[in-house]
């Protein structure tokens, strides 16, 4: 029987053979040329990011990669996160506890939407409780939130259940919109359509937006802060990664995220192309639905694990673009420490064993989810895991579905049994406040009922450290919830992704976050 890691050699080689068809006799790699900032008229930049989006509407699905990269151009936050994930001043110059349990922020002046209309502590009171009211995916980390108050046009005053070291960072990913169209209660079409393509306080303005296609962006020449140096910016959806290399090589495109490892050598190579990578706290996971009438068993969810080659997945289809993942989330974030006993090895003969222990020594048949939008490789990768899963004798049907179907499918469950429209999924995702918290208690925390897991001991070990400020004593927590975790499996972390991207070489000023938001105003082009 041929092995995993031959056939992830073939699938590499094949991948690799298509690059080199692609790129023909291309020319060597592009070299610095003028630091000169072309005509105004001429700054004009086109974008395709990493991942497509299924809507525009930020309140409704805050931590939607590609929404984020789109809508943080025009709608801003009250704070965002430096390189070391400690929170900064954007729309709120300073803030305080002035006690356990209540947070005062002091919002910058003389800031204005894109339309003229004055930003207000009102504002920010309509745009946090949209938010909450939603009970999106950033419930259970604004979950407590007891009440916001615009003390006055520039004071905000927010009141919590309880002490909390975490919730101004995680305020970092509540975008600020028109308090007129804020209405928690009503949800009223007209502020549906304000969210699906929002007048915000930011450095661009949309001019343009088509689902699932593209954000034309134009400059805010009225903006608060520096102003954008492009005049105009278009991010286009482009899920084929031939058709992003070919845009970039022909012009269409100057920037392309997410260049896949094998197509790496290809645009270093490029005439007049600059290749940049960064680490991230982007990650790829595996999630069960717990409970699934097979996967309901920890024994079945650990031998899915024991069953992948990880390792030889990451170097041959991923090289040094992505890392296998030693905790349930990214390394680089605070409190992402590797699991007491390790992590589950690769051996596929002790899945066989769990497989036969849990009854079902002949395997069964499960489905596996995927969005067409979620970045380079993806397909590749779950053609690995299901071979994988086929030498234990499991059978899983992958579902490959554009973003907004994925999106449907995703968030539906059956009221019946709690059971999902899916047996796994597999996404990517980021603990974007560089925070554990972010990841561990906002996916795995009973309340937030994100997979059919739940562990009362974890949500007590994960709501204790939210609302510490000692990183010793966090720490200390994170263990024990992180241990609790790799006794359960309800889920597999799999790689980390570092984030890159491939420019024109008359590109400057791209500088490429840990969260991978890249804010547009500070790019330019130059002659």
């Amino acid at each position: 029987m041929t092995s995993l890691r031959a056939k992830m050699r073939s699938i590499a080689a094949v991948a690799v053979a298509g690059a080199l068809l692609l790129t023909g006799c291309s020319g060597g790699g592009g070299g610095g040329g003028s630091t000169e900032p072309l005509p105004d008229d001429q700054q004009t930049l086109t974008y395709i990011p990493a991942y497509g989006w299924a809507a525009s509407d930020i309140s409704q699905a805050p931590l939607e990669i590609g929404i984020n990269m789109a809508i943080s151009q025009t709608l801003e936050t009250l704070v965002t996160l430096d390189d070391e994930n400690q929170p900064q001043p954007k729309l709120a110059e300073s803030w305080e506890w002035t006690d356990d349990t209540t947070l005062v922020f002091h919002l910058r002046e003389g800031v204005t939407y894109s339309d003229g209309t004055p930003f207000t502590a009102a504002d920010v009171k309509g745009s946090i409780e949209r938010y909450i009211a939603w009970e999106a995916a950033l419930k259970t980390v604004l979950s407590p939130i007891q009440s916001v108050e615009a003390t006055d046009d520039l004071t905000v005053t927010i009141k919590t259940a309880g002490p909390s070291g975490t919730l101004v960072g995680v305020l970092s990913m509540v975008y600020i919109g028109k308090a007129e169209f804020s209405h928690p209660d009503t949800m009223i079409q007209a502020d549906n359509d304000y969210w699906a393509q929002p007048v915000g306080t930011g450095p661009f303005i949309i001019d343009d937006y088509v689902a699932n296609d593209h954000f034309t962006f134009v400059r805010n020449e009225d903006y608060w802060g520096e102003k954008a140096k492009l005049q105009k910016l278009t991010m286009k959806q482009i899920t084929d990664v031939n058709g992003k290399i070919t845009a970039l090589s022909n012009g269409q495109a100057q920037i392309v995220g997410d260049v896949p490892y094998d197509q790496v050598a290809q645009v270093e190579a490029m005439n007049d192309v600059k290749f940049v990578q960064e680490s991230s706290l982007n990650y790829y996971f595996l999630w069960f639905d717990n409970k699934n009438e097979f996967l309901k068993d920890q024994r079945v969810r650990e031998a899915m694990w024991a069953a992948l080659d990880l390792k030889t997945i990451q170097e041959s289809l991923y090289g040094d673009t992505a890392k296998t993942m030693t905790s349930f989330c990214p390394e680089a974030a605070f409190g992402c420490v590797e699991p007491t006993d390790g992590m589950v090895e690769y051996d596929p003969e002790h899945a066989k064993e769990l497989l036969a222990e849990a009854g079902y020594p002949d395997g069964f048949t499960v489905d596996a989810i995927y969005s067409t939008a979620n970045g380079a490789g993806f397909a590749n990768m779950m053609q690995a895991f299901i071979s994988a899963w086929q030498e234990i004798g499991v059978t899983v049907e992958p579902r490959a579905l554009d973003a907004a179907s994925w999106l449907k499918e995703f968030g539906t469950v059956n009221e019946a049994d709690g059971t999902h429209a899916w047996d796994m999924d597999v996404q990517p995702n980021q603990t974007i406040t560089g925070d554990a918290d972010y990841t561990i208690y906002r996916l795995y925390n009973c309340t937030a009922a994100r997979l059919g897991y739940c562990n009362e001991d974890l949500d007590a070990l994960t709501t204790k450290a939210q609302q510490l400020t000692d990183p010793d004593e966090r720490l200390e927590l994170y263990q024990q919830a992180i241990d609790i975790m790799r006794a359960d499996t309800p889920a597999i972390p799999l790689l980390e992704i570092n984030v890159n991207a491939a420019m024109s070489s008359n590109v400057e000023g791209l500088v490429i976050p840990a969260n991978e938001f890249i804010d547009f105003s500070s790019v330019y082009l130059t002659q």
